[in-house]
This record gives C-alpha cells, sequence and structure tokens, in this order.
C-alpha cells in the first residue's frame, strides 16, 4: 500500500495526456509527517497500473500560489473506459479530466 501525489502532465500534438508526473507521499523517519518526493514521469498505462494496485491510492498535487506551497487536491480514481483512464471526479464523462495540472511538456521532454 502507498500513497502518491500527481502534479503534472504531458501531451501529445493532439491534446492529449501521454504521461504523469508522480511523487511517493511517506512519512518521515521520525514519523510525525510526511515526505514527498521528487516527481516521476509515468506513462499513462503505468500510472493506472500502479493505481489498480491493491492498497494505492493518489490525489492531485497543486501549487498553491498565495502560500508558495504545494497543497494535495482532489483523490485520483482508475475509471473503467477504453482504455482504462485517470480521474479526478468520477462523474460520467468518459475522458481524463486532469488537464488543470502543469503541463510539464513545457519544461521537461
Amino acid at each position: 500500500m502507498a500513497e502518491f501525489r500527481i502534479s503534472g502532465i504531458w501531451l501529445d500534438s493532439g491534446g492529449v495526456i501521454t504521461h504523469y508526473a508522480i511523487h511517493t507521499r511517506k512519512k518521515n523517519s521520525k514519523g510525525d509527517g510526511y515526505i514527498i518526493g521528487l516527481a516521476e514521469k509515468y506513462t499513462k498505462q503505468a500510472a493506472v497500473d500502479l493505481l489498480l494496485k491493491q492498497g494505492n491510492i493518489a490525489k492531485t498535487y497543486l501549487w498553491n500560489y498565495n502560500k508558495r506551497i504545494w497543497e494535495a487536491g482532489a483523490e485520483v480514481q482508475v475509471i473503467s473506459g477504453k482504455p482504462l483512464f485517470l480521474k479526478s471526479n468520477p462523474d460520467s464523462t468518459e475522458r481524463d479530466n486532469l488537464l488543470h495540472l502543469i503541463n510539464y511538456g513545457y519544461i521537461f521532454k
């Protein structure tokens, strides 16, 4: 069982998400707080597989400009579609809704 944060995305030329920036969240050495690791680039399928593992959970990870800190956002779930995809609002719309996250394609390859 592990906990993750998703802070960003990479898009293809058609504006479809291809990758996610995923951070691991774990207890600090004292056990009185948490450490969020550096982002790792996951393919869409690898991110889905990660969250399908029993007990793994993820939330969006959003930059709060006023406080100048990262904050946990909405829970991210795997949605049954063709193919499976990630979504932070499990409504009836069958598409990924994480386009509000940072587009790391402008920063990293």
